[in-house]
């Protein structure tokens, strides 16, 4: 689908419109959601001075519907030993980060990990860019508060900062914490959170990583959490497209379910501190 440079400028003022941000040679990217009728679509838009030759827009569809645990084994994303596990872990109120590289089904695999919440804990869900399906998990009885936060790429003064917006959260009382996707300083808060309330409710989020040592990386190096407060991590689960030998066909599978110890200081890969619970087989 080719717009004419009027079907694009009508739809970068909807966007703004629907998103209530700004797109224009200030601002010039845009994240947002729409929704139409049995749809959902991420929408990035850029313009002018990013983009030279002026609008540009990507969507990504998502499931109306949210993934479940049984969905998931029927695709064969995970088998049922990791579904056991994993609601099991979630039972016990553990921390968790579900990582891996981008559509790889971070997302979808962190709601359908709410399902498997029981519906009467209240979860408060922190997004830059509304993905999780808030609205429909609602309909299925659970008590869900969304908040939505400051995007690091569009900064738009109006809203609260990611960290602030987490530190709030912990201000509402007792709940489940549920962060879309950790990316920057509100990493700090959120192993803050992890810290405080790890022995009593479930605090999840999604992250860019490849390995369970990618993720401690990412976090420790690139944002500054110290490794002691890294130790408030539980479980780390890694989503990752696979190819088939042929280069042909691609698909999602969970790759690695890996156990966060706490006997160590400095480097968990070294010291024993990363124990993988499940690992993919391609057999």
């Amino acid at each position: 689908l080719i717009p004419t440079g009027e079907d694009a400028d009508s739809w970068a003022t909807r966007f703004r419109l629907y998103s209530g941000r700004p797109l224009d040679e200030s601002n010039p990217v845009l994240d947002t959601e729409l929704i139409v009728p049995n749809g959902r679509a991420r929408v990035a838009a850029i313009t002018k001075n990013l983009s030279p030759e002026g609008l540009a827009f990507a969507f990504r569809r998502h499931r109306e519907k949210p993934w479940t645990f049984p969905l998931f084994i029927k695709n064969k994303t995970f088998n049922p030993l990791y579904a056991a596990v994993m609601d099991f872990i979630v039972d016990g109120g553990r921390t968790m980060l579900v990582a891996g590289s981008r559509g790889s089904g971070k997302t979808s695999i962190l709601g359908a990990l709410m399902l498997e919440i029981m519906p009467k804990f209240r979860q408060i869900v922190i997004e830059d860019t509304l993905e999780i399906p808030v609205t429909n998990i609602r309909r299925l009885g659970y008590n869900l508060e969304r908040m939505k936060s400051r995007s690091v790429i569009t900064k738009v003064e109006t809203e609260m900062p990611a960290d602030e917006a987490l530190r709030a959260s912990l201000r509402l009382g007792d709940s489940v914490l549920i962060i879309g996707e950790v990316r920057s300083v509100e990493s700090l808060a959120l192993f803050e959170a992890m810290r405080i309330g790890g022995l009593s409710n479930v605090v999840a989020g999604t992250i860019h990583g490849e390995t369970a040592y990618g993720v401690f990386d990412r976090v420790v190096h690139d944002l500054g959490v110290t490794p002691t407060s890294f130790k408030a991590l539980d479980i780390i689960t890694i989503a990752n497209m696979l190819k088939s030998p042929d280069g042909m066909h691609r698909f999602r599978r969970i790759t690695e379910l890996t156990e966060v110890r706490k006997n160590w200081k400095e480097d968990p890969s070294d010291e024993g501190g990363f124990v993988n619970l499940m690992e993919y087989s391609a057999k």
